[in-house]
């Protein structure tokens, strides 16, 4: 049987997709939107008015009610701290409410004007992440699918401007990358 001595067009695509799949980001089309910066609100899951959201979707960026919606990212509530021996303000992922472990939330070090972008790995999609007014949380999205297969989330980094205790609430900055699969987390079009 005669073999062409060059590959083929299929098996040069073939190749050139296989060689760039070691990067997702290079499988991602080109990111069109601009990363944006947000003040949320979200009030406790208990002990507050049903009507009141309490939840955060990143993929529609968008507040949730949690008797609505289970299409949501993360919750707020007070939590039981067993060293503080107290009820602390704290941000829940989807498992931890018994809902899908998909997502999920990491507590980082660095400043939040200082980090660019949301880190590849480490996300936990059942640990609660107890709150300060200087911790800094990314959070990463239910998974989404993005282009060719590649399966990945939004990503956001929040840190908190106001707890109340009073009247159990939450305020925060919340910068999201809504291009999926994406980590940017400066402002503009990511790769632009």
């Amino acid at each position: 049987m005669f073999r062409h001595p060059f590959p083929t067009r299929a098996a040069l695509v073939l190749a050139a997709v296989a060689t760039s799949a070691c990067g997702e980001a290079n499988l991602l089309p080109p990111a069109t939107l601009a990363v944006r910066e947000d003040t949320i609100r979200l009030w406790a899951v208990s002990g507050t008015d049903i009507g009141l959201p309490s939840a955060y979707d990143l993929v529609l960026g968008l507040t949730a009610r949690t008797d609505r919606t289970s299409d949501f990212d993360f919750v707020f509530d007070f939590v039981y701290d067993s060293v503080a021996h107290d009820t602390v303000p704290a941000l829940l992922p989807r498992a931890a409410l018994g809902l899908s472990a998909d997502g999920g939330l990491v507590r980082v070090a660095t400043r939040f004007d200082s980090l660019y972008a949301a880190p590849a790995g480490g996300y936990d999609a059942s640990k609660v992440v107890f709150l300060d007014s200087t911790t800094v949380v990314v959070a990463r999205s239910r998974t989404q699918t993005c282009n060719f297969g590649i399966y990945s989330g939004i990503f956001a980094k929040l840190v908190p401007l106001e707890l109340s205790r009073t009247y159990r609430r939450l305020t925060m900055r919340l910068v999201t990358d809504p291009n999926c699969g994406y980590h940017s987390l400066r402002p503009g079009v990511p790769g632009n």
